[in-house]
């Protein structure tokens, strides 16, 4: 029972994460069909065949490597999306290139996150329960690029520069073990490093 309360605990430890978030609205229909193909693409790549036609799996080395892979495609896309932004060529919102092509990405900024959920700051009116599509960069060396889902559960209109602005607060949904500790693990190291600030300031 303690060792489930502690957990919740750090699911819970949140902390600032200013990093540029692209995100799209998708509808429930659209966000199972996205988990169930990631699903049968994961259970693909677990078999492989031998020259006999039999099934043979290694789901370690197999499941690693297929989560490798769309790392590297999710950093190449961050990538050449960063580059056209200071090459000026990318606005506020565009479609995505991949798939069908039909998500609208936005532009927002992250105010802060922890492994059940994260709060940005955007331009695009949300409602509570709208399902999101989240890309951003967790800043640590090396950078870790995620792609979320999360459910709206909180709208808090602000005014900032004379304009009309949202603060969006999510709650992640199905969020992978791996990342979710890859989070957690960020917000720890954040709160290490402020208090090592105070205590350095608190001496001089």
């Amino acid at each position: 029972m303690e060792e489930s309360q502690s957990q919740e605990r750090r699911e819970y430890v949140r902390a600032p994460l200013f990093v540029d978030v692209e995100f799209a609205v998708v509808s429930r229909d659209e966000y199972e069909a996205v988990r169930q193909s990631e699903q049968q693409a994961r259970r693909r790549a677990i078999f492989s065949f031998d020259q006999g036609g039999q099934h043979e799996a290694d789901s370690s080395f197999y499941s690693g490597m297929v989560d490798f892979l769309i790392d590297i495609d999710h950093k190449l896309d961050r990538m050449l999306r960063l580059m056209s932004r200071l090459s000026g060529l990318e606005s506020p919102a565009y479609s995505d290139d991949k798939g069908k092509g039909d998500e609208v990405f936005f532009a927002g900024q992250g105010l802060d996150i922890s492994g059940a959920g994260m709060g940005i700051i955007c331009d695009k009116a949300l409602e509570e329960g709208q399902i999101i599509k989240a890309n951003f960069m967790i800043p640590r060396f090396p950078v870790i690029p995620l792609v979320v889902f999360g459910e709206v559960v909180r709208v808090a209109p602000v005014q900032e520069g004379g304009r009309q602005r949202f603060n969006v607060f999510l709650g992640f949904i199905d969020l992978d073990e791996e990342d979710r500790e890859k989070i957690i693990s960020y917000t720890f190291q954040v709160q290490r490093d402020t208090i090592r600030k105070e205590k350095k300031n608190n001496n001089t």
